[in-house]
Order: C-alpha cells, then sequence, then structure tokens
C-alpha cells in the first residue's frame, strides 16, 4: 500500500469506502494499571455482594422457620391449656382466653359456634387468612404468613374438636425484623469492606504487575539519554524472562547497527580526506595562475573552490560527529562561566553587537572549545536560516544552566522541531538556503556528550528559540583555572568576566 495514501475496504457492490484511521466513536481503554485495579475492585465487589445476597437469604430462610417451629409449639401449648379450661372447669371462652399468658408479640383468636372471641381488640376474623381457616375447619393443625399491613405476621391455627372450636394464635415479627435488619447492615459492610480490600488487593497487584514495564521504560530512557550500554537485568521469572531476552537482544542489534554506521561515517570520510586534499591543492595552483584564465574558466575555477570549500567543512562536520557518536572523546573539561563563553562565542564568530543577557552566574563543567562551536552553530543557524540573531539569554538555578538563543525568522513548525537535530535536515523553506545540514546535529552531539539537551521551541517575538540546557555547576573556589577555547587570547580585550551581578545585559562584548 502507497504510504499517504487512504486506506479503503471494498463493498460487496463494488464501491469502495475510505476506512477510517480508528473505530469511530471508539473511546480510549483505561491503561494497564486502572484496569488491573478495576477488575480486582469489581471482580471483590461481585464476588461480596453474591456472598451477602446468598447469605442472608439462608440466614432470613433459617430464622423464619425457626421462628415458625417456635411458634407452632407455643401453639399446640397454649391451644391445649385452652381445650383444658374448657372442657375440664367449664369457663366461657372469654375467661379462658384471660387465663392465657401468650408471649410477648402474640395474640390469641378462638372460634366456636361461629362467634369470634380475642385476647387484643386489635386482631379479629379478618386476620385470619381464609385457606388457613379451612384447613383448620378440615381438622389439621396448619400455619401461614400474612400482611397486616404493618409488618409480615405468622399465623398458627390448631382445631380444637373436643370443645368444639378452633385455636389461631397471631405472632408478630418485630423481633425478627431487627434480627435481619442488623444482618443486612453488617453484610453490607462486609461487602464495602471486601470490595475496598479488592481494590487495594488491585492496586497492590497493578504495582506487581506493571513493575517490569517500569524497568523496560527506565532502562529505555537511558539508552536514548545517551547510556547504549544499560541492558535489562536478567530475571528468573520464566513469564519475563523471553521478553528481557529479546528487549536485550534488541538493543544489542540496534547499539551494533549504529556502531556500524558511525564506522562507516569515519571510513568514509577519512577516505575522502586524501583526494579532497589534491583537489584543493590543485584548486589553491590553479588561484595562482587565475589571470592566465578566460573569465569563463575563473568562473568555473571560484565554483569549484566553493564548493570545495563546502564539501571540506561537510566532511570535517561528519568526522566531529562520529567521533562524538563513538563515545571516544577525551577531551579535557574545567568549569566555565556560562555568560563568559556566550560572549567569547559571539566576539570569535563576529557578532559583538547581539545582545546577551545573563539573568544570574551560571557555571557548567565541560570542554569550551566544544561547547563554544555549538553555540556558534547556532548563531551561524539563526543568521543563515532565521534571519538574523537577534538575542542571547543565559539563565542559571541550582540545577540547570540554560542558554537561550533566539533568531528573527518565522519560528520551526512544532511537528519538525525534532526533525531540526537529524543530519542533512532540511525544514521548510530552509532546505535552500546554503548550509551543511550538519550545525545542529554537532550542537545535540555536544550538548548530549556533555550530560545536557537542546531542544527548539518558540521565542516571545514569534522567532525560534533554541535552547541548551546543561547541568549546573556550583562556582569554583576563586582563582581556579579554566579551560580556554583559541579565541579567548584574541577576544580577551572585549570580553568582562569579572562582571558577575545579579543581572547583566550588554550589546556583546564591549
Amino acid at each position: 500500500m502507497r504510504a499517504g495514501s487512504d486506506r479503503r475496504v471494498r463493498r460487496p457492490n463494488g464501491s469502495s469506502a475510505r476506512w477510517p484511521g480508528r473505530w469511530p466513536g471508539r473511546r480510549h481503554a483505561p491503561g494497564l494499571r486502572a484496569g488491573l485495579i478495576l477488575s480486582f475492585t469489581l471482580g471483590a465487589t461481585l464476588l461480596a455482594t453474591l456472598t451477602a445476597l446468598a447469605t442472608f437469604a439462608v440466614t432470613r430462610q433459617y430464622l423464619l422457620d425457626q421462628r415458625e417451629q417456635t411458634a407452632l409449639r407455643q401453639a399446640f401449648a397454649d391451644a391445649s391449656s385452652v381445650r383444658d379450661s374448657l372442657r375440664t372447669t367449664g369457663l366461657p371462652v372469654g375467661e379462658a382466653l384471660a387465663a392465657l399468658s401468650p408471649p410477648d408479640g402474640s395474640e390469641v383468636l378462638v372460634h366456636q359456634e361461629g362467634r369470634w372471641y380475642s385476647t387484643s381488640l386489635e386482631v379479629g376474623a379478618l386476620d385470619v387468612p381464609d385457606g388457613l381457616r379451612q384447613a383448620v375447619d378440615s381438622g389439621d393443625a396448619a400455619s401461614s404468613w400474612a400482611d397486616t399491613g404493618a409488618e409480615p405476621v405468622l399465623v398458627v391455627g390448631v382445631p380444637l374438636p373436643a370443645v368444639q372450636a378452633q385455636y389461631y394464635e397471631i405472632t408478630t415479627t418485630t423481633e425478627l425484623e431487627r434480627t435481619l435488619r442488623t444482618v443486612r447492615t453488617a453484610l453490607a459492610a462486609f461487602a464495602v469492606s471486601t470490595a475496598a480490600g479488592g481494590a487495594l488487593l488491585g492496586v497492590w497487584a497493578a504495582g506487581r504487575a506493571v513493575a517490569p514495564l517500569n524497568a523496560v521504560a527506565r532502562t529505555a530512557v537511558r539508552i536514548a539519554g545517551g547510556e547504549p550500554g544499560t541492558r535489562l537485568p536478567l530475571t528468573q521469572d520464566p513469564d519475563l524472562a523471553t521478553i528481557v531476552g529479546s528487549f536485550n537482544t534488541m538493543v544489542d542489534a540496534l547499539e551494533e547497527q549504529i556502531q556500524r554506521e558511525a564506522r562507516f561515517s569515519a571510513d568514509v570520510s577519512h577516505e575522502l580526506r586524501s583526494p579532497l586534499t589534491t583537489l584543493t591543492t590543485s584548486v589553491a595552483l590553479l588561484q595562482k595562475r587565475r589571470a592566465e584564465l578566460s573569465p569563463r574558466s575563473r568562473q568555473v575555477l571560484d565554483l569549484v573552490d566553493a564548493e570545495l570549500r563546502r564539501f571540506a567543512r561537510t566532511l570535517d562536520d561528519l568526522l566531529e560527529l562520529s567521533r562524538l557518536e563513538s563515545g571516544t572523546d577525551s577531551s579535557d573539561r574545567a568549569p566555565i562561566d556560562a555568560a563568559d563563553l556566550v560572549r567569547r562565542a559571539l566576539t570569535g564568530s563576529g557578532r559583538r553587537n547581539v545582545p546577551v543577557l545573563a539573568e544570574q552566574q551560571g557555571w557548567v563543567h565541560g570542554n569550551a572549545q566544544q561547547l563554544e562551536r555549538a553555540l556558534v552553530n547556532l548563531f551561524d543557524n539563526a543568521d543563515r536560516h532565521g534571519r538574523g540573531l537577534v538575542g542571547v539569554q543565559v539563565d542559571a538555578d541550582d540545577a540547570v544552566v540554560r542558554v537561550l538563543v533566539d533568531d528573527a525568522g518565522p519560528g520551526v513548525p512544532p511537528a519538525q522541531r525534532r526533525q531540526v537535530f537529524e543530519r542533512f535536515a532540511r525544514v521548510g523553506s530552509r532546505g535552500s538556503l546554503p548550509g551543511t545540514g550538519l550545525g545542529l546535529s554537532l550542537v545535540a552531539e555536544t550538548v548530549h556528550g556533555h550530560g545536557g539537551a537542546v531542544r527548539c521551541s518558540t521565542s516571545p517575538a514569534g522567532g525560534a528559540r533554541f535552547v541548551v540546557q546543561l547541568p549546573a555547576l556550583a562556582a569554583p573556589p576563586a582563582g581556579e583555572a579554566r579551560v580556554s577555547s583559541p579565541a579567548d587570547d584574541a577576544a580577551g580585550e572585549h570580553s568582562n568576566p569579572t562582571s558577575t551581578g545579579p543581572r547583566r545585559t550588554s550589546r556583546g562584548p564591549a
């Protein structure tokens, strides 16, 4: 499939429709950690809920059965007492019921010869279910749950054939309902605590699960930060051993490929050095005999001379890049005043009138010549591609020292700000302008070699801003030597290294 082309799917009728880059309306899935925590929480909640419901159902049924058995035994005992009172003593039903002592929460009804007798005015014939009445009338003892509106009640009916009566005992379930409410509260608390425990377990399990991924991420960051020899430690976990081995193998292959490319670049550059020297010497000899050449030949000679000089600069840049990328840089390093370094770079490149704003004195540890060359490359880039260098600012704190280089150009599009640091990068309209295309690559490699970083952003005026960030170094003791650049001797009379006030603003070296 051609890069950049629309992805299309063929419909059954032969027409084509554009395949979307992602499913329409599809939401982003939660992360691995959030997914694990959510899964554990939902699982624990579901398990706790089902357990609580099952426990409550079993407990409720058990308590109801127990209550019913107790009510049956009590009703049989009370019915026997009423029957004996009516049969042996001949007491009226009302007096027999008055002599009865039913348990708390229970009321008694007796039906005899078409009349109803009760121990309370709050209960009557309507409280006895029809089905239960029919069963008792047929001579069977039975029980039934009834709803009186306030709460369920248990009605037990016992036939008394010896006295031609039917005995009913109505028992409330207030105590039972109170017990069930307590059980419900306890089970709800159990469910909530179990869900919370599941969430905590999910947090712990998620941490254990993503720990290897965090290790991979940290290792990848270290590799990307300039430590290509970093590898994942071997593990005895069979599930992770394959991933660790594959990752380390991949990094080994990438490192080997980078080294091959660096060696190839260095070899090619060295092999080109001899013929380039020969060509340069030949052009120099022709330049000495320039007067003997025709105007057209002199034009060609000037063109060849300019291209050879450009080619020589490109070759020098490639050799420098190869040396920096190979990690063989053994140059001496010492404390450097960042503001003085900027002024020397401006003076050495003929930019004395560029304003320098130094908020605070900042010191870095590095090679002054390499850092000065990196700054000059940024200045050249601003003049060549950014319509001129506008200003340079030095900012420092306890951790880092920043050098901000602003130009007057249109800026660099956000999508291309990383690309400008690649080799031979030509971004937008900058591609048609002169230059080797290696200057910013050298800047990036030099800064990274000093433990720092460089990035491209937008200046307050709208142009490009290149920010060089280096680790800060505490100010060295008075009189400590500092590595000088080759431009120090030539520019020393123009610089002012002792001017270290809290805020320094100048128009370049005075």
